[in-house]
This record gives C-alpha cells, sequence and structure tokens, in this order.
C-alpha cells in the first residue's frame, strides 16, 4: 500500500460506516505520503529490524504493520473505545500488546510519564493540534521514548494555509469551537513551520527534514481545483499541511 489508490482499494472491500468511509478517502492521499517518509526515515537504518510507535491508532498503524512487517510496531493512545471513530473504526484492529494507554496532555507531568520500550521512530500524524498542552512537554517526553539517533516524524495541520487566512478575511473563524469532551477533542491549536522548528529545539530535538503540501483530500471538484491552483501558484506555507521530520541528538563518546 503505497498509493492514494492502492490504500482506498485495499480497506473499501471491509465494511466500513460512512463516516469511516469518508475519513479514508479524506485521508488516503495523507497516509500515503506519511508512509513514504516513514520509508525514507527507515533507510536511515541498517539493522533488520527496529520499533515504530505511532501515536493514536488509526487506519495508518494497520497500514505500518502491513508494509513494515519485518519491523516491532507498537502505538500509544487513550485505552478506551471512545477513541474510536472515523480513523480508528472496528474493522481495524492493533497489537494490544504493544499498546501503550497515555494522554499525551499529562506530558505537562514528568512524574507521570510513563517508559514503554525505547523506539527508533516515533510517528505523530495528526495528534498535536488536539492536544492542550504545550509541544514542549510533549517533544520532551516524545525524545525520553526515543533511542539516541531516533526519529520523531510530526504530521500537523498549517495554521497559515490560505484555506484558513481566506476565512479570517471574510470575517469568519477558522477554527472550531472547544469540544465539550476530551475524550475526542477538536483542534485547540494550529502551527507554523517556524514554530514547530523552534518546539523542537526547545525539547532538545534537531530538525533534519520538513514539507509543506496539500495532502488533505477534498470532496468536491470545486476544492481539489483550489488546491491544485494553489500549489501551482502560491508559495508552499500557502498550502494545507506540514510533515516535520525531528531526530535526537546521536551520544557523544569522551
Amino acid at each position: 500500500m503505497n498509493t492514494e489508490s492502492e490504500i482506498i482499494a485495499h480497506y473499501v472491500s471491509m465494511d466500513l460506516d460512512t463516516e469511516s468511509q469518508m475519513y479514508l478517502h479524506t485521508h488516503a492521499m495523507r497516509f500515503a505520503y506519511l508512509s513514504s517518509m516513514v520509508r525514507k526515515v527507515r533507510d536511515n537504518f541498517n539493522h533488520n529490524s527496529i520499533r515504530i510507535m505511532d501515536i493514536g491508532p488509526s487506519f495508518f498503524t494497520d497500514m505500518l504493520m502491513k508494509n513494515f512487517q519485518d519491523d516491532h510496531i507498537y502505538t500509544l493512545g487513550f485505552s478506551h473505545e471512545a477513541s474510536r471513530g472515523g480513523h480508528f473504526p472496528e474493522s481495524i484492529r492493533i497489537n494490544k500488546d504493544h499498546f501503550y494507554a497515555f494522554d499525551l496532555n499529562d506530558t505537562q507531568f514528568p512524574e507521570q510519564w510513563i517508559t514503554p520500550p525505547t523506539m527508533d521512530i516515533v510517528v505523530m500524524g495528526e495528534v498535536l493540534e488536539h492536544l492542550y498542552t504545550s509541544p514542549v512537554h510533549v517533544f520532551r517526553f516524545m525524545s525520553s521514548i526515543l533511542n539516541p539517533g531516533g526519529y520523531l516524524i510530526v504530521g500537523t495541520p498549517n495554521a497559515t494555509a490560505i484555506q484558513r487566512r481566506m476565512e479570517l478575511l471574510f470575517g469568519r473563524h477558522p477554527y472550531e469551537m472547544i469540544r465539550e469532551t476530551r475524550d475526542n477533542p477538536g483542534h485547540f491549536r494550529e502551527y507554523t513551520v517556524t514554530e514547530l522548528k523552534e518546539l523542537g529545539e526547545l525539547a532538545g530535538l534537531e530538525v533534519v527534514d520538513y514539507e509543506v503540501k496539500n495532502y488533505f483530500k477534498r470532496n468536491t471538484s470545486v476544492g481539489t481545483l483550489f488546491d491544485k491552483l494553489v500549489g501551482f501558484l502560491l508559495p508552499a506555507n500557502f498550502n494545507s499541511g506540514i510533515n516535520i521530520v525531528y531526530r535526537k541528538p546521536s551520544l557523544r563518546s569522551g
């Protein structure tokens, strides 16, 4: 499953509810792009098997298990079924022995940090914007569960995307209201590339790569055309999504 069409073809045969089908079609392009980024980072490791953790179980967790069968795939997230939804339908199953329950909002309390096996790669796709805790706390926790030389891949919406700017221009708030339940939170805060670079550095992580791209599939022909025009006519920082790769510094001898 390397392309958007391959991802949709694989999962469409499952008995998915309407919400899950909509989520899959909206995010399949993002999944394909994120998978290619994981492969690129994975190439930095020579050993036969590594540990990869996906933050927030979803379709993408299942993709990791299928695409990286020689590696050990772990997950971290809410322990209750309330966290399921269109992103994580009942038909998607994970290895419960490799699952760690932890609310990343609690990273502000270091004494509550859990200690799973240390990872070579951690993937946190479309999670950061759902947290009300400072990303500095979150990134410091991520660093604590990374091996020296390990990588953190973060995907998150771009706060300065053209769609956000246009909504503000027309007097509309670009972000939804804070939801009444924290079990399935909306977006508390979105970030810019500059902010993400600074936040990583504050947590002691090195930025090694980043891209700003339109990888959320619109569900209308007008929306698809708009994204193509944005990508062709405007600078990359007007695109809708950010993927940034951090590296935990290796231990220095001497």
